[in-house]
């Protein structure tokens, strides 16, 4: 198992759990010490946890801001979400990937293709797909919001037009058979809205509980979309509409 695979399902352990020991993940991967620490050691330099005597924690930002939250809410479908979506995207392919708690999951997936470039307005996925040497990563420029790390606004819009992109990789706030997709923050809905323009077709990352939702703020019709992303299958209404207008989700041909 390569290290990078290892950490995640540590983290997956980490974000249920709320504290893991060297000890214990000796036995469940059956490695030495050495190499645990050093998968602890390297998952504290990234900020996702902090080291104690014989193992590690959440750090003490996890739970403090609404963004941190949502990182330990849902994990294992965040993470089916992120694995089905990664396999749809190719080297050599321009994305445009939107800030959200399951995008971060698809970012930490995405890192192993190579040759990509993408365009986003989240400095933590910047970070993550940054460190592929490969790949070209381009961080919008805008309003900073310390909560989860992203730029929307004006300025952060106007870049986005001057890129073109295969796809666009987005999260939102709820799809619905009749809404489309909606979100709760005018300002994310408008960065999606500028990707989609931009954009030869559109992925859309949704965990279950998204699914026939309605938020305040439009993002898109469900036409405007092509993928849907989801760990779990549509009911019959929402998967009528999807059929009705040519959209595909990852566990139907």
């Amino acid at each position: 198992m390569k290290p990078n695979e290892r950490q995640l399902i540590i983290m997956d352990i980490l974000h249920q759990e709320g504290k893991i020991s060297v000890k214990e993940l000796v036995t469940l991967f059956a490695i030495s010490a050495e190499t645990i620490r050093r998968d602890l050691n390297a998952l504290s330099r990234a900020g996702k946890l902090q080291k104690t005597h014989g193992g590690g924690i959440l750090p003490r930002l996890i739970g403090e801001g609404p963004f941190q939250q949502r990182l330990s809410e849902n994990v294992a479908a965040k993470r089916e979400i992120a694995k089905r979506s990664a396999a749809l995207i190719l080297p050599g392919d321009t994305l445009f990937i939107d800030t959200g708690s399951t995008t971060l999951c698809f970012a930490e997936e995405l890192v192993q293709i190579d040759d990509l470039t993408v365009i986003t307005n989240s400095c933590d996925i910047a970070k993550i797909l940054g460190s592929n040497p490969t790949s070209q990563v381009f961080l919008l420029g805008g309003a900073y919001h310390a909560d989860n790390h992203e730029t929307t606004g004006p300025l952060a819009i106007e870049q986005i037009s001057k890129f073109q992109a295969n796809t666009s990789v987005l999260t939102i706030g709820g799809i619905h058979s009749e809404a489309g997709l909606t979100d709760y923050n005018v300002d994310e809905a408008l960065i999606a809205q500028a990707m989609i323009k931009q954009s030869e077709k559109v992925i859309i990352l949704a965990d279950s509980t998204k699914l026939n939702q309605i938020t305040p703020f439009k993002v898109a019709s469900l036409a405007e979309i092509d993928t849907l992303v989801c760990e779990a299958e549509p009911d019959a209404n929402l998967k009528k509409s999807l059929t009705n207008n040519h959209i595909k989700w990852t566990n139907n041909d």
